[in-house]
């Protein structure tokens, strides 16, 4: 039934995902607000609403438009990353890391563009909006400024053009950008309120051991097909840049999973972080034609264990 209606990229599917994050976006919407920028219900349904679709749109770029598999192409991420969204361990929503992970998103869909775009002028756009909008993360949380390490590093090992523009704009762009704010919502003494901290702020706190709950099944599951996913994309052969991408991938979604199992503060809305990374690896495996009762058994199992996990136990 899933496999058969997420078959092709239309307006039933779209609608079907738009949907559903706008009933997601209204349900966090209930839940305890830790932080946000408005009081009214109404401004943040919207606020999340909207950094929930400028994820998908992220996430569709990376996973369909440019996926190697293109021949396998389907719609199947659509509901996959609503899915993904409701196996998260949320207790409390903290705009920040929703608003900042969408941006993060946007900006690797950017980059990505500009790994496979050949028209100088189009790739300084595209490296320009990836700075800009990882710099905007870095307002909301200032520990993402360290996330400029991937789009360095991936630069200097992908296979392209080399050009010192591309490097001041990975660079110089963002220090220059980010420190004027900083410098100007500090004469006004409003720099710790956007300028804050997760690593260094005093609700982190690390535990002796990370500590499990039922709540987290859904999450554990949908962990377990990323793992899959990830052994049978790197089984198959790629070429140097695509292993590079991959590999930054892995490694965004290892080190702060390690670090959110052994926090105790932790609201369930840091999980934002690993959408993207989740979707695009679960992704590939509907990529390649795979019978259909597969990607069923898929899916009906993470909706099976958040219905059971989340609102029945």
């Amino acid at each position: 039934m899933i496999a058969k209606t997420f078959e092709k990229f239309n307006y039933i599917t779209v609608t079907i995902c738009v949907l559903l994050l706008l009933g997601i976006s209204i349900y966090y919407s209930t839940l305890e607000i830790k932080w946000s920028f408005f009081e009214s219900q109404i401004l943040n349904v919207l606020i999340i609403f909207t950094s929930f679709l400028l994820t998908s749109y992220s996430i569709d770029t990376v996973s369909r438009q440019l996926t190697v598999e293109r021949s396998g192409r389907n719609a199947l991420h659509l509901i996959l990353y609503p899915l993904v969204i409701l196996s998260y361990p949320i207790e409390s929503v903290d705009l920040r890391f929703i608003i900042s992970s969408a941006l993060i998103f946007s900006a690797w869909r950017n980059y990505r563009i500009f790994l496979e775009t050949n028209r100088d002028d189009r790739r300084i756009k595209r490296l320009l909006d990836t700075s800009l909008l990882l710099s905007l993360s870095v307002f909301l949380i200032l520990d993402n400024i360290l996330l400029f390490i991937i789009p360095v590093l991936v630069y200097f090992t992908a296979n392209i053009k080399k050009d010192v523009k591309h490097v001041i704009l990975l660079t110089i762009t963002p220090l220059v950008f980010v420190s004027s704010v900083y410098i100007f919502l500090e004469f006004f003494s409003q720099e710790s309120y956007l300028f804050s901290s997760f690593l260094i702020g005093d609700d982190f706190t690390f535990l002796s051991k990370p500590v499990f709950s039922l709540t987290q099944a859904p999450f554990a599951l949908v962990c377990c097909y990323y793992l899959i996913a990830v052994i049978a994309k790197i089984s198959r052969g790629s070429s140097l840049q695509r292993r590079s991408l991959d590999l930054a991938g892995i490694f965004f979604f290892f080190t702060p999973f390690i670090i959110l199992s052994f926090q105790e503060n932790s609201s369930g809305s840091e999980y934002h972080y690993f959408s993207l990374i989740l979707v695009y690896f679960i992704a590939q495996i509907f990529s390649k034609k795979i019978n259909s009762s597969i990607v069923n058994f898929i899916f009906i199992s993470i909706i099976a264990s958040i219905i059971i996990f989340k609102f029945l136990v």
